[in-house]
């Protein structure tokens, strides 16, 4: 995944400008729209066939799942937000060799939308898109290397829970469906859920 992430902020900061640009409504500023910076860590657990299938790339376990969103709010109800996410997966029945590793590496960018908008403790439904990358050397089926890249989406739900002026967390669950070519010319779809929390700070 390192071609992910070799542009580093600035890739990430570009992305988010231009996704605001185009879905915020006019007049937004600053001041109305406090940027926020999430960092978020939990678990990913795969289902369907990514979980109990034979074909290359299937046969994945739960694992760790961390990432980092950058989010704009808009007028009313609607957060742009875009991201960096990481997923691990266990993959020992998918034919990785002893202390293998399956990481699906991806950007993420779409909107949030706030379900009431007083009080400290708001919930929210996201929906949006993302494009991956898999690293798993020695996986059966495919040779060692990165993948190419894959797209999909992404939908979830959580509860933003205001603790500080400044700071909140933000529990989530959400579910991931991506397409990506495995090195050796296999297609693979990634589904899994992602349970996690996120420790906000609005700047």
């Amino acid at each position: 995944p390192e071609a992910l992430v070799t542009s580093g902020p600035r890739r990430i900061f570009l992305a988010f400008a231009a996704f605001g640009a185009l879905v915020a409504p006019a007049g937004v500023t600053a001041q109305s729209s406090p940027l926020v910076v999430e960092v978020r860590a939990g678990s990913s657990i795969p289902v369907g066939a990514f979980v109990d299938g034979a074909a290359p790339g299937e046969g994945t376990s739960a694992a760790a799942s961390f990432g980092v969103d950058f989010a704009l709010s808009g007028a009313g109800r609607r957060t742009v937000y875009v991201g960096f996410s990481q997923q691990r997966f266990g993959c020992r029945a998918a034919g990785c060799p002893e202390g293998g590793r399956y990481v699906a590496t991806s950007l993420d960018a779409g909107l949030r939308i706030s379900l009431r908008t007083r009080g400290p403790v708001n919930p929210w439904l996201r929906l949006g898109g993302v494009t991956m990358r898999v690293e798993a050397p020695g996986l059966r089926g495919a040779d060692a290397g990165v993948s190419d890249r894959g797209y999909g989406g992404e939908v979830g739900l959580g509860v933003y829970v205001g603790a500080w002026s400044a700071v909140a967390f933000n529990p989530g669950v959400r579910f991931t469906t991506a397409k990506v070519g495995l090195p050796g010319g296999s297609d693979v779809r990634l589904r899994y859920v992602v349970a996690d929390l996120g420790l906000s700070l609005a700047f």
